[in-house]
């Protein structure tokens, strides 16, 4: 016969939480991949058809900004991001929402504008950089020593320089930044302050967060290269249904290490 629990006993662990790091804090959450993603899927299911066009509005406003050049997607690609992230929150806590939430954003302009630069700019600089071997090459025409000697530097510094700024940065961006947004926009914190403090919260666990982004970013991929081979029409739906399901799964992160409430959401609330 079994010997009865002791009820002063801590319960067990759950099943599908991995041990947290050396030096944890007792208590202190940990980063569950598979649970929130399977909780994230459960919020979006029902309300997936919304989503998709949520998110597909917010995507045109941006892709329409880069469109037009540099400096426009710089203005307007924080803000969206900020208010996909208030569209999100606010299906996550069943408070009342619409698509028009995702231009809410822009009530936090100046720090979600920032949070975008520091997001964006470098890889979005670094592309029009990749073609600096075909100019030179261009100016080396006559075949020239230096021209061509120069031509090589530049064609072998590429492929490192796409790894830094197209693989490295993105990676390390999206693991240390991924609470700043909430942040500014739940906390009212300033950029700044909001950097610091996702760094922080990062640090203690930072394996297991670069797991998370590498899980997001598989995730965004893998729908990207379905969708494209479904002649398009797929990607229109599992590209927008993939980024609902990596902003539920941070926002899920951001709830269980710094806390979501319905009074977070007050200011966007008209």
């Amino acid at each position: 016969m079994s010997e009865p629990l002791d009820p002063a006993a801590p319960p067990p662990p759950p099943s599908y939480a991995p041990p947290p790091p050396p030096g944890t804090p007792p208590g202190y959450p940990t980063v569950r991949i598979s649970e929130w993603l399977n909780q994230a899927w459960t919020i979006i299911q029902p309300y997936w058809l919304e989503y998709v066009l949520a998110i597909l509005v917010a995507h045109l406003v941006i892709i329409g900004a880069e469109i037009l050049c540099i400096l426009p997607i710089l203005i307007v690609a924080g803000p969206m991001m900020g208010g996909v992230f208030i569209y999100l929150a606010k299906r996550m806590l069943g408070l009342p929402v619409q698509i028009s939430d995702i231009f809410k954003g822009f009530r936090r302009f100046v720090d979600t504008f920032i949070l975008g630069l520091a997001l964006i700019l470098p890889p979005l600089v670094f592309v029009p950089l990749m073609f600096l071997p075909m100019i030179l090459a261009a100016f080396s025409a006559g075949h020239t020593e230096a021209g061509t000697a120069l031509t090589q530097v530049a064609g072998c510094m590429t492929m490192p320089l796409v790894v830094l700024f197209l693989v490295v940065y993105p990676l390390a961006a999206g693991t240390y930044l991924v609470f700043a947004l909430p942040l500014v926009l739940f906390r009212r914190m300033g950029a700044l302050e909001a950097i610091r403090r996702s760094i922080e919260i990062v640090k203690p666990q930072l394996a297991n967060f670069l797991l998370f982004t590498l899980a997001d970013l598989v995730l965004l991929w893998a729908a990207n290269l379905v969708g494209t081979a479904l002649f398009c029409v797929g990607f229109l739906i599992l590209s927008p249904l993939a980024a609902s399901l990596v902003g539920t799964m941070q926002l899920l992160a951001y709830r269980d290490f710094v806390g979501l409430t319905p009074e977070d959401l007050a200011p966007y609330a008209d």
